[in-house]
């Protein structure tokens, strides 16, 4: 259950490093490291992030496979682009913010490829997430998941 908890934490880490801001017309390198408010899915079968900033309409929401992250790589695909973010991740349990029943995990690493025009290679990924009891994520509340 900890290796599955892992591996879907892994994907949603994925999903951060794609955002950046856009000119209306086109897509403009990020200045700002974006971050994600909302993470959701299962350790067992999918999970996607959004409520990103800095808005962007080809970059609002992506999503993987859960199990694809399971070695500390994964690949995310953004909804509305199909542009992919490419990452390297650690997951380690650590802290006591989520729910009581409820799991936390620290997730740390870095963009190391991909399609999507915001995903700058080496950019840091990190996120504070909670598995509940019966598999379902959040980000631990009151943060968002950063790069």
């Amino acid at each position: 259950m900890r290796r599955v908890a892992q591996v879907a934490i892994l994907a949603v880490a994925l999903m951060v490093p794609a955002f950046g801001s856009m000119s209306a017309s086109a897509a403009v390198p990020a200045t700002t490291a974006p971050s994600c408010g909302k993470l959701t899915g299962t350790i067992s079968t999918t999970f996607s992030v959004s409520r990103c900033t800095p808005a962007s309409r080809k970059y609002k929401s992506a999503s993987a496979k859960s199990s694809s992250l399971a070695t500390g790589k994964g690949t995310l695909t953004w909804s509305r682009s199909k542009k992919t973010t490419k990452v390297t991740i650690s997951i380690s349990q650590s802290g006591t913010s989520c729910a009581v029943g409820s799991t936390e995990y620290k997730v740390k690493g870095s963009v190391t490829g991909g399609t999507a025009t915001f995903t700058k290679r080496r950019q840091a990924v990190s996120a504070d997430v909670c598995v509940s009891a019966t598999g379902d994520l959040s980000l631990v509340p009151k943060t968002r998941m950063a790069l």
